[in-house]
């Protein structure tokens, strides 16, 4: 009997960012059928023995890790961000990441803080990179249109749950504000720098109502986000998961780090000015977008993340 392969799933989530890594991950596999497990319930999986993906973002209920005997992990694009690493670093979290030693981190912050407990790890960049453009090129080699992808969408949060505790989400409320101020700023910077622009122009949101759709539509959703990336004449973005993959499909890219100085989100971005252009939108009044080069730095990450999952499924 052949081996069962499994991917993360995220039942609740409403980023398509979640969705995308999960994609990526079934390409990879390459697998007629695969398990799907909920990423914050790994530690109660009792079906079948399967070898997991480990890759993404790590993790709402930090106090489920480790996960299930039944499950052999790849651990490769992985990110703990700072708000799990309490529960997740305890004297059995860190036993378990050294049994499947190396980590392929996603970025530096995870790399330098697994690194510490003397966990081997190394950069692997993002599973997203792997991304095949002819999967989701609608339009032959002709490309249209400037997206604009959840642009300082930080800043100003649209449908999104602010996790933590109550003092947590006092100051949060207390900051929006400032917060809005600071985001029509930005917008207005942004507008000034397009103005110019003949490409028609769309504005699109990774974020989604997550209690509309069923999990079969958010990934038809996450899929036709990754069509309108791949047929992009540009892409400007503050979603790491929109700017990957547009990398993935040599679609121009900048990233606008606007509303991400939190540790939270600096975490993630740790590295990721190996793979695209990163600016704050106050740098755009003199710049040119002529200066935003598709480059072939993520080429290297992308052979050995598939020389990783050939090595994980011919594992006995």
């Amino acid at each position: 009997m052949g081996k069962s392969f499994a991917v993360l799933s995220y039942p609740n989530s409403n980023n398509l960012g979640d969705f995308i890594q999960s994609i990526a991950a079934k390409h990879q596999l390459n697998e007629k059928e695969t398990y799907e497990l909920d990423r914050d319930q790994l530690h109660i999986y009792n079906g079948p023995k399967v070898f997991l993906i480990m890759n993404g973002w790590f993790m709402e209920e930090s106090k489920n890790w480790p996960p299930s005997k039944k499950i052999t992990p790849l651990f490769l694009s992985f990110h703990l961000n700072p708000t799990a690493k309490k529960n997740m670093l305890t004297d059995n979290g860190i036993k378990y990441l050294k049994k499947h030693q190396p980590i392929g981190c996603r970025d530096y912050y995870t790399q330098k803080l697994l690194s510490k407990f003397g966990i081997n790890t190394y950069f692997s960049g993002c599973l997203t990179l792997t991304l095949n453009r002819k999967k989701f090129n609608i339009k032959s080699n002709q490309r249209s249109g400037i997206y604009l992808i959840s642009p300082m969408e930080r800043l100003l949060p649209k449908n999104e749950i602010v996790f933590g505790n109550l003092f947590q989400k006092l100051i949060f409320n207390l900051k929006r504000p400032i917060n809005k101020k600071k985001y029509f700023r930005a917008i207005k910077r942004l507008n000034n720098f397009l103005k110019d622009e003949k490409e028609e122009i769309y504005n699109i949101s990774q974020i989604i109502d997550s209690s509309k759709y069923s999990k079969e539509k958010k990934i038809e959703l996450a899929e036709q986000h990754l069509k309108y990336i791949a047929n992009a004449k540009l892409v400007i973005t503050s979603r790491i998961h929109s700017a990957l993959p547009a990398v993935a499909f040599g679609t121009p890219v900048l990233f606008l780090s606007d509303g991400l100085k939190h540790i939270n989100q600096r975490s993630r971005l740790d590295g990721m000015n190996n793979f695209f252009l990163i600016l704050n939108s106050r740098d755009l009044k003199n710049f040119d977008l002529k200066k935003i080069k598709n480059t072939k730095r993520h080429t290297p990450f992308v052979n050995r993340m598939q020389k990783e999952i050939i090595s994980f499924k011919d594992y006995k």
